[in-house]
C-alpha cells in the first residue's frame, strides 16, 4: 500500500526539542485519535542539539496519561522545516521570532497558549528542563488544555483539505 501525503502538517517549536515540544505532539496526536493518520505532527528546536532523546521527566509525564515518547529524537530548526508546516505553535514569544526569522508565514505561525484567539495568554508553558517533577507535570497540565484548543481547528483544516 503506497504511503499517503499528509493534509496537513504542525510544527511545534521550543528551544531544545527535548520536553515542551514532544510533548506537544504526543498530546495533539492523542488529541486528534484517528484523525492523526492525515496530519503529520512533529516538532524542533530553536537550538537543538540533533538526535537527543526526550528528557526523563517528559517521558515520565505523558507515561503517566498512556503516551510514549520514545521515538522522539530532537531537531534543530530548519528553514526547510518551516516553509513546509501549514501551523507553527511556538512555546515562547522568543521562539517566534527565530522562526520568523527562517522565513515562516506570520498568519500561520503563533504562540502556543495565545491561539486561537484569544487563547490563553495568561497560561504561558514555560520551560521545565532542569526543573522539579512538578514543573514538568505543570507544563504538561498546560500543553494539553492548549492542544484541547487546537484539536477542532486541525480538524476543520483536514475535513476542507480532504473536501
Amino acid at each position: 500500500m503506497a504511503s499517503r501525503e499528509p493534509l496537513f502538517r504542525v510544527l511545534f517549536v521550543c528551544t531544545g526539542n527535548t520536553c515542551r515540544s514532544p510533548l506537544a505532539v504526543a498530546a495533539l496526536t492523542d488529541g486528534l485519535g484517528p484523525d492523526a493518520l492525515r496530519a503529520e505532527v512533529g516538532s524542533a528546536g530553536t537550538a537543538a542539539m540533533d538526535g537527543q532523546p526526550a528528557t526523563a521527566a517528559s517521558a515520565a509525564v505523558a507515561a503517566g496519561d498512556g503516551l510514549s515518547l520514545d521515538g522522539h529524537r530532537s531537531r534543530r530548526l530548519t528553514a526547510a522545516m518551516v516553509s513546509g508546516a501549514d501551523l507553527i505553535l511556538v512555546m515562547e514569544r522568543e521562539h517566534l521570532h527565530a522562526v520568523t526569522a527562517l522565513g515562516a508565514d506570520p498568519r500561520r505561525t503563533h504562540v502556543l497558549c495565545e491561539w486561537p484567539e484569544p487563547g490563553e495568554p495568561a497560561l504561558p508553558v514555560p520551560d521545565p528542563f532542569g526543573g522539579s517533577p512538578e514543573a514538568y507535570e505543570e507544563s504538561w497540565r498546560r500543553i494539553r488544555r492548549h492542544v484541547q484548543r487546537i484539536v477542532p481547528h486541525v480538524r476543520e483544516a483536514l475535513r476542507a483539505r480532504s473536501a
